[in-house]
């Protein structure tokens, strides 16, 4: 027979899972591989980037890592990701107001930084040690050697996204109307992009991001939605359910887990650009919940996922 302290204890646990469906976290629906674990990269366009763990329920206390730069060209931070390179974990870091950056993320010491201009809005790190950076209102994409900071410029109209595909052997590029790809030749120090393949997609085209988990399937997000590609076919699919948003920010997915999104529809009055939610998905377009942090302007968040180079 049951001990009244054992009883006691499965009916208070029945009834923390009741409480948590009628506040809309959905914990009880969650199942192991889509628990909210591991850890998010939010890009705050007032604090800088800061990474948070999902097991948190708020994230108003302290982050458990930060970047957050000052002076020209630092305006507006809009994008990050997570590489490791040479034997360290590097982060890169984009803004608006004109620069870029990698950044070890061990002793937050800058590596290399560049002002790029034309409102940069994401970058990445090549097998080789050049970075590329999507520059929007530049209408560009910007390649720089390992080490250089002299950049050699491809015309991209609204460029906003920029990712490596291991798979594939090539580097990706989404804006505008536009997702194309690039054969990177030459050498580290002076690298080249071409071989440039596109298919058309939905204006407005935003972020771009792989579907971890898969070797050859991307995410992207245009003005009114979010959609798979799938590098193989070279057909896309709109994301499920929920996932499935206008005005998307950042799209992207824990390996296995979890799909995290943010959603701006407009300007704040100091001129940042975001809110202080990020949602939670499961990928079959469930919703699962999502994590604020008050006085925020989170304009992308990205599950911290460390993809070799």
């Amino acid at each position: 027979m049951r001990s009244l302290r054992e009883i006691s204890r499965r009916i208070l646990a029945g009834l923390a899972v009741v409480a948590s469906v009628l506040a809309g976290t959905l914990v009880a629906s969650v199942t192991p591989a889509y628990a909210a674990s591991g850890r998010v990269a939010v890009v705050d366009q007032r604090h800088g980037v800061l990474i948070f763990d999902l097991a948190d329920g708020t994230w108003n206390g302290s982050p458990r890592w930060q970047f957050h730069p000052s002076g020209n060209g630092w305006q507006n931070p809009s994008d990050v990701k997570f590489r490791t390179y040479g034997g360290r974990n590097t982060v890169l870091v984009t803004a608006s107001g004109g620069m870029a950056a990698t950044v070890d993320y061990a002793t937050r010491r800058v590596t290399w930084s560049q002002y790029v201009g034309g409102n940069p809005h994401a970058m990445e790190l090549l097998p080789g040690g050049a970075v590329v950076v999507a520059s929007s209102t530049g209408n560009r994409l910007t390649v720089y050697g390992k080490g250089g900071h002299t950049g050699r410029t491809y015309p991209f109209g609204d460029a906003h996204a920029v990712l490596w595909n291991a798979a594939t052997q090539r580097l990706w590029a989404l804006g505008g109307t536009k997702l194309c790809s690039y054969a990177v030749r030459g050498t580290a120090t002076a690298p080249t992009l071409t071989g440039k393949s596109c298919v058309d997609v939905p204006s407005g085209a935003h972020d771009l991001a792989p579907v971890h988990g898969t070797a050859t399937q991307l995410w992207f997000s245009t003005t009114r939605h979010v959609y798979r590609y799938d590098i193989n076919r070279g057909t896309s699919v709109r994301a499920p359910k929920y996932i499935d948003n206008r005005s998307i920010k950042s799209i992207g997915n824990q390996p296995g887990g979890l799909v995290i999104t943010t959603q701006v529809r407009h300007g704040n009055a100091d001129g940042t650009w975001g809110n202080g939610n990020v949602w939670l998905y499961r990928q079959d377009g469930a919703y699962v919940g999502k994590r604020s942090r008050t006085g925020a302007a989170i304009y992308k968040a990205r599950p911290v996922v460390w993809e070799s180079r």
